[in-house]
């Protein structure tokens, strides 16, 4: 039976209304600053009128009679793949609710860059070289302490690096899924451009006998020196988000254009309403103006969690699933006892090399955003069309078979972990970064009140937020355990090997981090233990498993113990990949909407 829906629409529904709060003044400003980087104070001026009283319409709130077949939970990668493929079926009513809003032009973004060259309207996000900046937007991410989540349309893939970089066969093999493949969903480029540095750098680790590898993500090509694919097409970041829901939303309104499909922004889910009967019978929802509603299943739905290894945990505690001893402490409820809810968080733990660039250069960045409004190829999108990185290395460790370290090579200190972003118009430092591909240590989600005196009650979904602590109690977040640290100890020795030759060239100068002074093991051990940061690639904390006690969904991605509920995101991945993340959560996603048609074969319309 075809869905219908009123064609009466809520403001609610449109991508970027909010009301004129604290957090609308946090968006605005944030959002301003990037503008102001791009092209001065005319730029600003546009956005700042927003702030005037007025410019947001009154939201009235929405009573939502219909049912859903799905309600997807969170607008991020996997939350895109997952909404536009089962609403693919034009029988499912498919509700996608995200907390941030609109980001990227095809998705109903409206914060173009202030330029007459702009034609196709492209905002911050859709520029690749503009990441970093979006990175470091406070206002563009949620309010918690000591990680770096995405709160926008698109989730993290409109604030990464865009690297596409596949999970190893082998990676798979270790979740011990079947019918699970590393192909790839999301169209690919090679880099914009090739930086003297970079080209310097591959030759240099070409000359120490690290193999050229034509592509990371060919068979037997992980290892060795080479250069990335990003996910853009013509100059533009393909986020997921784009590729899957750009398509079906209009661009000028943000709104869907299937009768079957509809997507609520600045919506934030604060409970998944769970029956007596252990079964998921909907999610209750607080709007941008602070009305609270329950939208719940139609019968046969489902509830897909898709927000990210940090929000999904959090929303699973809040409905009640995770480990008694653990909600009994924060005074929530227990619907089901998940003792692995939270647990196994693990992530690519990184440490930066810092070096002098010899030859120091100033770019113009106000002629070289307009070079890039005027490209019409993908040889003439110069910097902004790329994400500034184009080089690096997978390496092999003494006693390894395979790859476990990932080497990627900064020409500007903009890696957003390290950086600002203030200088991206000059290149005086070199950046490699080192990251820990397989890490032993694993760390867990668990949630605290939140004693920021300045919290809105109506901007936040509640008093208790996601933190990052380690699997063991009571001590410091396990970046690193000691039997790790000897690996990034001897990948900084190569790394000093690869600069000596750049030396030699004259292409960098001296080691400024961690230093020529930081030299005999135990001092570049400590080194690592004091510099070593997170990387923002969580995996694992609702891992796949066999039993309730080894994880908290099972292999068809359902939560254990709970009817009509799943989880289809990077919670789920049992083992971190083998480098980065985003392709594996694209991947998953994909299978969670092939699962879950085959799950519901037998109840499915004919008509």
């Amino acid at each position: 039976m075809a869905a219908s829906f009123s064609d009466e629409r809520s403001p609610l529904l449109r991508p970027g209304v909010q009301r004129i709060g604290r957090r609308t003044r946090l968006l605005v400003s944030g959002l301003a600053l990037l503008l102001l980087f791009a092209g001065g104070a005319a730029c600003v001026a546009i956005v700042l009128r927003l702030l005037r009283p007025g410019a947001a319409s009154t939201i009235t709130p929405l009573i939502l009679s219909e049912e859903y077949d799905a309600i997807v939970i969170g607008g991020g990668p996997a939350g895109s793949v997952v909404a536009k493929l089962l609403s693919d079926d034009p029988w499912r009513r498919v509700l996608l609710i995200e907390a941030g809003n609109a980001s990227q032009t095809q998705l109903g973004g409206k914060e173009a860059i202030p330029s007459s060259l702009n034609t196709k309207k492209l905002t911050p996000f859709d520029v690749p070289f503009y990441w970093t900046n979006v990175a470091n937007t406070p206002s563009l991410h949620w309010a918690y302490p000591d990680v770096n989540v995405a709160k926008a349309l698109g989730g993290c893939g409109i604030h990464n690096a865009m690297l596409y970089v596949r999970a190893l066969p082998s990676d798979l093999e270790r979740w011990k899924m079947k019918n699970w493949t590393n192909r790839g969903f999301v169209r690919t480029s090679p880099p914009a451009m090739e930086l003297d540095v970079s080209k310097e750098f591959v030759d240099a680790c070409v000359e120490l006998g690290i193999p050229l590898t034509a592509d990371f993500n060919a068979p037997d090509g992980r290892y060795g020196v080479g250069y990335y694919h990003f996910n853009t097409r013509d100059g533009v970041r393909e986020s997921a988000a784009k590729a899957f829901l750009g398509p079906i939303l209009d661009s000028k309104t943000g709104e869907s254009t299937r009768k079957n499909f509809r997507l609520m922004l600045d919506t934030t889910v604060t409970k998944i309403g769970i029956d007596d009967d252990s079964v998921a019978e909907g999610v209750e929802v607080r709007y941008g103006n602070g009305t609270e509603q329950l939208i719940r299943l139609a019968k046969h739905g489902e509830v897909i969690v898709t927000a990210g290894a940090i929000n999904t945990p959090k929303i699973l505690m809040l409905s009640g699933l995770g480990n008694k001893d653990t909600l009994k402490k924060a005074g929530l409820p227990l619907k089901k006892h998940l003792p692995r809810v939270g647990m196994n968080l693990q992530d690519h733990p990184v440490v930066g090399m810092v070096f002098e660039y010899n030859a120091p250069r100033s770019v113009d960045l106000k002629a070289d955003l307009d070079s890039y409004f005027k490209a019409t190829n993908a040889s003439s999108f110069g910097l902004f069309g790329s994400a500034g990185i184009s080089a690096g290395a997978f390496l092999i460790p003494p006693g390894a078979t395979k790859p476990e370290i990932q080497l990627t090579l900064f020409p500007r200190k903009s890696e957003p972990h390290m950086s600002n972003s203030a200088g991206l118009d000059h290149m005086t430092e070199v950046v490699v970064t080192i990251a820990l591909l397989h890490p032993l240590a694993r760390n867990r989600v668990v949630l605290i009140h939140n004693e920021d005196d300045s919290v809105d009650d109506n901007d936040i979904d509640d008093h208790l937020i996601p933190r990052v602590v380690s699997e063991v109690p009571e001590t410091k977040p396990e970046h690193l355990r000691q039997g790790d640290v000897w690996k990034i100890s001897w990948a900084i020795g190569v790394v000093r090997e690869i600069a000596a030759k750049l030396r030699e060239k004259n292409v960098i100068g001296r080691e400024i981090s961690p230093g020529a002074d930081i030299a005999s093991s135990k001092d570049l051990d400590n080194w690592v233990f004091d510099n070593v940061f997170r990387n923002s690639h969580w995996v694992g904390s609702a891992s796949m498993a066999a039993t309730e006690n080894e994880g908290v969904v099972d292999n068809h991605l359902r939560v254990f113990g709970i009817q009509s509920l799943r989880v289809a995101d990077a919670s789920v991945i049992p083992f971190i990949p083998n480098g980065n993340v985003h392709s594996t959560v694209v991947m998953v996603a994909n299978r969670a909407a092939q699962i879950l048609r085959e799950d519901e074969a037998e109840y499915r319309p004919t008509n």
